[in-house]
Order: C-alpha cells, then structure tokens, then sequence
C-alpha cells in the first residue's frame, strides 16, 4: 500500500457509519488493518450505548436551589409609604380646610378624582421604583465575574 493508514478520526466517522472522502473510503475498503480498527471502534460504540446514564450520588437541583437567596415581599415599603401618603393628603385637607370643609365636600367629585389620581400615580411611581430595584439585584446576581 502507498496511502498511509486512516487516522483515528477518519475510522470513528467510519464506525458510526459517516460518509468519507473517497480516498479514505477506497482505503477502507482494500486495508484488513484498517477494516479491523474501524470494527473495533464500532464495537466500542456499541458498547458506550448500552452504559447506563451516570447517577450522582446528591441532588444538583436541591444542591442549586440551597445557594440561591430567600425570596423577599414584594412592595413591604411601598404599601407602608402610599398608606403614609393617603393619611398625610388626608390630613392636609381636614388642616386646610378647617372649618370649610362642608363648603369643600360639595364639589367633592373633583377633588377626590384628583386625590386619587395623585395616589394611583405614587402608587404605580413606587412599584416601578420597587421593580427597579428588583431588577438591579437580579442582574447582580447573574454576574459571572
């Protein structure tokens, strides 16, 4: 023979029944040591398949989850300072109003459209600030440095 033998690669690929270049193929067919080789490597295959899947012998998802942080409530401080917001609005009202309050009460719908309006908007103000802040600590969290 002039050709040199099949590299180890070339006699894998042909073990697990890959197409080869037709040089190698030609090779294949007329070399007994060659033949042998690739009989062996199928033989190895055979082998490795019918292994069974590796065990560990601990739980990697409990083992995961165990270093992960404790979740927290969501919006404990946004609650507490929209419950503080609405008193003080609240507050403010009976304050400035005084006396008057019966006068005021009389065109209560547009006062209290706007008292809520201010609210929803601190309230919706809060949770995205608390959803930002959320979001910042997650990202720490996935910093792989």
């Amino acid at each position: 023979m002039t050709q040199p033998h099949l590299s180890d690669d070339a006699l894998q690929m042909a073990a697990a029944a890959a197409p080869l270049p037709t040089a190698a193929a030609a090779h294949l067919a007329g070399c007994r040591l060659c033949q042998a080789r690739r009989a062996t490597y199928q033989q190895l295959f055979a082998a490795a398949a019918q292994l069974p899947p590796p065990v560990f012998a601990f739980d990697l998802a409990a083992a995961v989850l165990a270093q992960l942080p404790r979740p927290k409530p969501a919006f404990p401080w946004v609650l507490v300072l929209v419950a503080v917001l609405v008193l003080g609005v609240v507050g403010a009202f009976v304050a400035l109003l005084g006396g008057a309050l019966g006068q005021v009460l009389q065109g209560w719908s547009t006062g209290l459209g706007a008292g809520l309006v201010a609210v929803a908007g601190l309230l919706v103000a809060g949770q995205g600030l608390e959803l930002l802040a959320r979001h910042r600590r997650h990202m720490r969290l996935l910093t792989f440095s």
